[in-house]
This record gives C-alpha cells, sequence and structure tokens, in this order.
C-alpha cells in the first residue's frame, strides 16, 4: 500500500500494448545479468483515469527501468479495462488506474486511510491506484509521472513479493520520497526473491 506526504510509499501502472526497456542503477547494488527469458511481468493497465498517453509513456519507462534493475522485464498491455489472462506460463498482473469516482468509491468502501495512494491484492494479482490523489502531490504533468511510476512499481513489489514486503530504504520503503528523480531500487533480497518466482516455472 503507497502513502502520500512528505515521503510516500509506491506503487503499479500503465498503458499501451508494448515493451518497455530500460536500464536501472540501484545506489546499493550492482547491475545485474540480462534478465532470463522467462523472468517477465505482464501488466494489463485499465486506464479508467485517463491518464494521457505521453504521462502514461514516460511512467511505464520509469517502472520499467527500476525492474530491468533486478533482472526482470515489463511488458504493457492495454486492455481497456477487460483483462484477459493468457495460458504463457508468465506472470500476469492488473494494474487500474482509477478514475476519481471509483477511487472515492473504493476508498470509502475499505476504509482506506486519507493519504494512501495505491492499494494492492495479492490474491486477485491486482493493484488499484488512486490516480487523483497522487496528481493532488505535483504541479505540471511532467512532475506527475515520477510518483505515478513509483507507487505503481512499488504496489507490483507487493503483488510479486510476499506479505509484509516493505523495506527501510528502497522501492518497497513505507517512507519513500516520491518526488525524488532518481529512481529508487529494490535491495538484493527482493530481487532474489522477485527473480526466484518469476523463472520457477509456469505461473498457476
Amino acid at each position: 500500500m503507497t502513502k502520500a506526504g512528505r515521503h510516500a510509499t509506491v506503487a503499479v501502472m500503465a498503458a499501451a500494448a508494448m515493451m518497455v526497456a530500460g536500464r536501472a542503477h540501484a545506489q546499493d547494488e550492482p547491475t545485474l545479468a540480462p534478465a532470463p527469458r522467462n523472468a517477465t511481468i505482464v501488466l494489463h493497465v485499465a486506464n479508467y483515469a485517463s491518464v494521457s498517453r505521453d504521462v502514461l509513456t514516460d511512467a511505464m519507462e520509469r517502472v520499467a527501468k527500476i525492474y530491468e534493475g533486478i533482472g526482470a522485464r515489463v511488458v504493457w498491455v492495454d486492455d481497456h479495462g477487460s483483462v484477459k489472462r493468457r495460458e504463457d506460463g508468465q506472470l500476469h498482473l492488473t494494474i487500474l488506474l482509477l478514475s476519481r469516482g471509483m477511487a472515492d468509491k473504493k476508498i470509502s468502501a475499505d476504509g482506506i486511510k486519507e493519504g494512501v495512494l495505491g492499494q494492492a491484492h495479492l490474491p486477485s494479482g491486482r493493484a488499484s491506484i488512486f490516480c487523483d490523489r497522487i496528481a493532488g502531490m505535483t504541479g505540471a504533468p511532467k512532475l506527475f509521472t515520477i510518483p505515478l511510476g513509483a507507487v505503481i512499481a512499488h504496489e507490483v513489489g507487493h503483488l510479486v513479493l510476499p506479505e509484509d514486503s516493505h523495506s527501510r530504504g528502497g522501492i518497497m520503503s513505507a517512507d519513500m520520497d516520491m518526488h525524488r528523480t532518481q529512481l529508487q531500487s529494490f535491495n538484493k533480497a527482493q530481487g532474489r526473491i522477485i527473480l526466484t518466482k518469476l523463472t520457477a516455472g509456469p505461473v498457476k
């Protein structure tokens, strides 16, 4: 779960039937070898918030670079709200970019605290992103892409890591600086857990 404030945690997002590649360098760990072919996360994105294509593309690139930093590949699929799983042995997750009305309804129904920017539901493999809350923290659209990408990456992290997966620093920190332009990464242990999950065999 991601929170807003002077510091905030971060999470999940995206769109477009395209794969985004990049390279991230963690502060405290070396660059890893290229991702194995099956170390792939397929993110199905439903853009209910009507986030602009340019903003989505920039945010997607940031998310892809964060995961490439641990040796994983991210593939983005624009589902227009209709998510279909593929029987390809890869990990398919869903990113819901919620409109204000949808977010308000979920926040009220689930009793989500003020300042929370995203919520991951591990059993369903879905992450909800509260775009209006994120936008309220920023000014220009370009500035919106930084926290948006961070929130998406963080919430996806909750979907590929065990429960209670917050860390003291990095992308899974519960007190991450949302406006930090430098990419934040997973720690080595988190990276190993994620790659093991992605390369262990067909995902059920």
